[in-house]
């Protein structure tokens, strides 16, 4: 059983590293070992598979867990992208972290079935029945809402090519879909009224966005729908490692190891939905945040439009790894507050992620040579 309640002291971290790397290094020692095995077996980055890990713990937990800073409430929610080439292998990682909750959402669904069954023999009397999953995939934006509607900790949209949950939005109507995902990033209550449709309220709303996608692709989601001038492009973490070549590795995943990671889902997902448990941060962890907010308010208010909507959200965004962090480091360590090490964690991930998107940025603004030009330089050159 998870302890929220007992108060361990942790020593003060020594300085870290200024170069911006992914802190595989601030993580739980047993997380470490899940990430460094997965890593080694499948040939791919660590930090594909620590934030594949994170997201796992992020959706098995949803509401039951909360940080309150100042007059805000936050969730270990997260909204992930990771860019890679096809064939680097980057959907393995989210695939291994998401299969304990895949298993759990089809026994789910067998109790769903069977109790609607049972619910329509009964001649519909009562309430019906509802399939309380953890993830979901591919679905119109009324479908989500409903889902939303009825999920007490919240749902994960989990699609291995992030493509395609955007080539949706706009698709079914043009009813603000953008700004109905802005509120949802930003856990507010909102309304959905459509003609000849149930009015839906949706309350306090948590959705983790996770999924891969190709520098190509993401380069036109950038250009579509107002994604990034609504900000909500700048609300996606990103990751865009270097995928080495990778080499035939016989060695299999030691299952122990990755059951270490199995363990703590189940756990979390024991908790009581009806019990929510609400933590803050430490005098030290407080400290440390106020450094780092200081100096993302700096980055805003000096940069234009596009960043500095980058750096207020990296102010929320950290929290919510934090909050994540603190959640995976409970097989080790019990606290009932987010700590100093959990903040230093979160920020050195959060300088990586916009690392991450600056370097994708970057590689979208070089010139390109159009195709008549290069026509006219080889013809030139060879009449």
């Amino acid at each position: 059983m998870i302890d929220f309640q007992q108060n361990i002291k942790i020593p003060e971290n020594a300085e870290l590293n200024s170069e911006v790397s992914f802190p595989i290094d601030l993580l739980p020692f047993w997380l470490q070992d899940v990430i460094n095995e997965c890593s080694t077996s499948y040939g791919t980055p660590p930090e594909l598979w620590a934030s594949a890990f994170l997201c796992g713990i992020s959706a098995a937990t949803g509401k039951k867990v909360s940080l309150k800073n100042r007059n805000y409430i936050n969730y270990p929610q997260l909204w992930i992208m990771v860019v890679g080439q096809s064939g680097t292998g980057k959907s393995d990682p989210l695939r291994v972290a998401f299969s304990p909750l895949k298993k759990i959402d089809e026994e789910a669904y067998a109790n769903y079935r069977a109790e609607y069954k049972e619910w329509e023999a009964c001649g519909k009397e009562g309430a019906q029945p509802r399939w309380k999953q953890c993830l979901i995939n591919d679905t119109t934006p009324e479908a989500l809402y409903g889902a939303l509607q009825h999920s007490d900790s919240g749902l994960t949209l989990y699609r291995d090519e992030l493509s395609g949950f955007f080539d949706d939005i706009g698709r079914y109507n043009r009813s603000g879909e953008i700004g109905h995902y802005l509120s949802i990033f930003s856990n507010e209550t909102f309304s959905v009224n459509r003609k000849n449709d149930t009015p839906l309220l949706i309350k306090e709303p948590f959705l983790n966005i996770v999924g891969t996608v190709q520098p190509s692709v993401l380069e036109g989601i950038f250009q579509k729908n107002n994604a990034e001038t609504s900000g909500f492009m700048q609300r996606f973490l990103f990751l865009f490692p270097e995928f080495p070549e990778r080499k035939y590795n016989p060695q299999e995943v030691n299952p122990d190891v990755i059951q270490m990671y199995n363990n703590l889902i189940n756990s979390i997902l024991n908790l009581n939905e009806d019990t929510t448990f609400e933590t803050t941060l430490s005098p030290d962890a407080e400290e440390r945040y106020k450094e780092y907010y200081s100096q993302c308010e700096r980055k805003r208010m000096q940069g234009d439009d596009f960043w500095a909507s980058v750096f207020s959200k990296a102010e929320i965004q950290v929290l919510r790894l934090a909050l994540t962090v603190k959640l995976a480091r409970l097989p080790e360590k019990k606290s009932a507050f987010v700590e100093v090490e959990d903040v230093e964690c979160a920020v050195e991930m959060m300088e990586y992620f916009i690392q991450s998107l600056r370097k994708f940025k970057e590689t979208i603004s070089e010139p390109r040579i159009k195709t008549s030009d290069l026509i006219r330089e080889i013809f030139m050159e060879n009449p």
